[in-house]
């Protein structure tokens, strides 16, 4: 029977573009979550936009910075797993007015030629060493070891993965196979990715987790376009502005209605219905069917997340649960991270965490 470990991860950020309300927007979701996890008896991890933090130690320390490091420390100290997630825009943004102003540094490729302590090494480094310092306070046997880039954009690979290397991440999680995705600051593309479930981004040694997905095409995005507007109601207001809007011209918004890219598993689309979170889920599966083991992550962003949306994942996991049985186990990279680390997996060549390749596509 082939098992399957799955990794409920959630992007633990403010909206990009900007809030009128950090509690609203991050901090009371995020507090459901958490108690919607210990409800469900599941660990999860918060990929946290560790920059953001870094800049409100200075910008608003007891609005900010103070309600967010309680929540980190809340959420390891009921079992759950925080790791590192980078929206380097936050470098070069600006605070005006009790406002931040977010730039249009959206890729960590804006800071290629950067000299320190705007380079990339630095960015990894600093971004690394403050979120191990502020976890271990929670957490003596804390260890940051994986990664998720924001809007999934690992570019430029030859320098990100080698600083990441370096601090000590072993593990990715930014890759959707078959995602496509373009704006005016970003632009991602994995349609050519390994075959296999998990690979290791060669010569790196970085194992990959992937985002669970299934294709998505012209013709499946039909019914979810229109269910976007039959439920409308039900999806929830982040009282927060997107940062890619602004920086995407009409022409590639026209074309987000004939998309090639893939559908992510997640929670946070009122769009979608647990048939279609489960089929998401099986597509995966089934892709990689000739794997005895997946390794994968779910996707969501607490700010995204209304009662519709925590309904949503409550019902994935127990169907999930139901229809899996003994076949399906929740874990997180921690636990991964533990397992690559013990004798049997460092002396083996073959199995989930053996190399294939460095499976990413330059755009």
């Amino acid at each position: 029977m082939q098992k399957l470990r799955l990794v409920l991860s959630f992007d633990h950020e403010l909206s990009l573009g900007g809030t009128d309300s950090y509690r609203y927007n991050l901090f009371d979701p995020t507090d459901q979550l958490l108690r919607l996890a210990g409800d469900l008896g599941v660990p999860i991890v918060l990929f946290t936009d560790v920059l953001c933090a870094m800049r409100f130690v200075d910008w608003d320390h007891d609005g900010f910075f103070v309600p967010y490091r309680r929540q980190l420390e809340s959420a390891l100290r009921s079992g759950h797993d925080v790791q590192l997630h980078v929206h380097p825009h936050w470098v070069d943004s600006t605070w005006a007015g009790g406002v931040y102003q977010p730039s249009t540094s959206f890729a960590l490729d804006a800071f290629a030629t950067a000299e320190p302590p705007n380079d990339i090494r630095s960015i990894v480094r600093r971004s690394y060493d403050f979120l191990s310092e502020l976890c271990l306070a929670a957490d003596p046997r804390y260890s940051c070891i994986a990664y998720r880039a924001g809007g999934f954009n690992l570019s430029p690979h030859e320098k990100l993965l080698p600083a990441l290397r370096e601090c000590g991440i072993r593990i990715d999680s930014s890759i959707i196979k078959g995602y496509r995705f373009s704006s005016g600051i970003s632009q991602v593309d994995y349609s050519e990715i390994p075959a296999r479930a998990n690979w290791t981004l060669f010569p790196w040694g970085i194992f990959e987790v992937p985002i669970a997905a299934k294709p998505r095409t012209p013709l499946n995005n039909v019914p979810f376009l229109v269910n976007r507007v039959l439920h409308r109601r039900r999806a929830h207001d982040p009282k927060g502005r997107t940062i890619h809007a602004a920086h995407t011209g009409m022409l590639a918004r026209l074309g987000k209605l004939f998309p090639r890219s893939a559908w992510t598993l997640g929670f946070d689309d009122a769009a979608q219905s647990l048939g279609d979170v489960m089929g998401i889920l099986y597509a995966h599966l089934e892709a990689h069917r000739r794997d005895d083991q997946v390794i994968c992550a779910a996707i969501a962003h607490p700010k995204n997340m209304g009662p519709y949306e925590f309904g949503l994942m409550r019902g994935f996991v127990e169907r999930a649960r139901s229809e899996l049985g003994s076949a399906l186990t929740f874990t997180t990279f921690q636990e991964l991270h533990r397992e690559m680390r013990s004798p049997q997996v460092q002396t083996r060549e073959a199995g989930p965490f053996a190399s294939s390749g460095l499976g990413i596509r330059k755009p």
